[in-house]
């Protein structure tokens, strides 16, 4: 019984000394994405499937814990908008906030904001309604998650919570080799 207390502590001490990434859904590494569907403020529907052949660059969020990855935010974005039109076509970013605590009276108000949000981000803003696509990736309520998906669908990262700044540069350079 001691060995088995040892051995699941120092597999708790070596977790915590993991970076965050190796941390996050590590499982889903490499395995093809599950199949989601999101809708906007505005009731647009999108799935997986009507973006497969694009890089998918997600940000699943609380609407509480937007700004915790402002620094990976603002370096994506200087990094899209110096590349071409040909790399440009094959991204997609995709942010998706946890809707499912909106209820029946609530919804409207949740629908507004997110359109309201979405046209000062220039981008549309998706709603997960229902917990499914935070259930199905695996993904940490309350918290800021972070995925790309290649071309082909496979999950070729994922994070949960704030991202440091060197794990960033690792970030950008899966991106740029996943679009050449």
């Amino acid at each position: 019984m001691l060995r088995k207390i040892v051995c699941l502590l120092l597999l708790v001490l070596g977790l915590g000394l993991m970076p965050p990434h190796a941390r996050a859904s590590n499982s889903a590494l490499g395995k093809p994405a599950p199949p989601f569907e999101v809708k906007s403020g505005k009731d647009q529907k999108l799935t997986l499937e009507m973006i497969r052949g694009k890089i998918v660059v997600l940000f699943y969020e609380d609407r509480k814990v937007v700004d915790k990855n402002d620094a990976l935010k603002d370096e994506l974005i200087r990094l899209y908008r110096v590349q071409p039109e040909t790399i440009k076509k094959e991204i997609f970013r995709l942010v998706v906030i946890d809707c499912s605590r909106a209820s029946l009276p609530t919804r409207a108000i949740w629908k507004n904001q997110l359109a309201k949000h979405s046209l000062a981000l220039g981008l549309t803003i998706y709603g997960d309604w229902n917990s499914k696509m935070l259930l199905d990736y695996g993904m940490e309520k309350n918290d800021s998650n972070f995925l790309i998906i290649d071309q082909n669908g496979i999950i070729r990262y994922s994070s949960k919570g704030k991202i440091n700044h060197h794990e960033i540069e690792n970030i950008k350079n899966l991106l740029i080799s996943l679009a050449n």
